[in-house]
């Protein structure tokens, strides 16, 4: 910058300078003062740009989190009153769907229609049953529905179909756990008993039967002679 006449510096003024600069509202500056000014300024610059940069972080973390950046207030955006506009609605119920079979795999055994199987009181007493059919439900819970079957003699130790009629049928159906399986039987073989009465269990000669047919003989012959 040339100037006619003796400059002087209208921040600091001083006569003497290197350079003389001009600044924004025409004053004469010494070098020193306009790069103060310039460096001070570009700070300012920077300052803003920074706080600017902060202020839309805010604006959009607040903005995630559903509120307004400004005044803190919740935000209600599109998908917001979409969420409040939607109807409740009811949850479908469950319906447990049961399966009939006529045969059914249980802890390792094939169970079938006409088997023989055993269940044990709280007492420790064993009673037989027939199997008439088989349940299992959604829940993979198996059951079956049973025919009890009456002894001809008290507590057999063992099964025999000779000592045992069919007795009351069930339609409750029993959890497979408290049965133990004992044999097979044919579906027929008590209904065939049922149909054909009566069923005597044969049995060997008893000492005593053979007194009391005595008895009841000598017995008719002595009424036959007194006559």
């Amino acid at each position: 910058m040339s100037l006619d006449h003796n400059p002087q510096c209208s921040a600091c003024k001083i006569a003497n300078s290197l350079m003389w600069r001009k600044g924004s509202n025409g004053e004469v500056l010494c070098n020193s003062c306009h790069l103060k000014r310039v460096n001070s300024s570009v700070r300012a610059q920077r300052q803003s740009s920074k706080e600017s940069k902060k202020l839309i972080a805010r604006i959009k973390a607040g903005t995630r989190k559903g509120y307004n950046g400004k005044t803190g207030e919740r935000s209600r955006g599109r998908r917001t009153l979409q969420k409040i506009k939607r109807k409740p609605y009811k949850s479908p119920e469950g319906f447990a769907t049961v399966v009939a079979a006529d045969r059914i795999y249980f802890q390792g055994i094939l169970y079938q229609v006409g088997d023989i199987v055993s269940i044990e009181d709280v007492e420790g007493d064993l009673y037989y049953a027939q199997l008439r059919g088989f349940l299992q439900d959604q829940y993979a819970r198996k059951t079956a529905v049973i025919t009890w079957l009456i002894p001809l003699l008290p507590k057999p130790s063992y099964f025999d179909p000779a000592l045992f009629l069919p007795g009351p049928e069930e339609d409750t159906p029993r959890p497979m756990e408290c049965m133990e399986f004992v044999c097979r039987a044919p579906t027929e073989l008590f209904k065939s008993r049922r149909e054909h009465p009566p069923f005597v269990i044969p049995r060997p000669p008893d000492l005593n039967d053979l007194t009391t047919a005595a008895e009841m003989l000598l017995k008719t012959e002595g009424t036959s002679t007194t006559i």
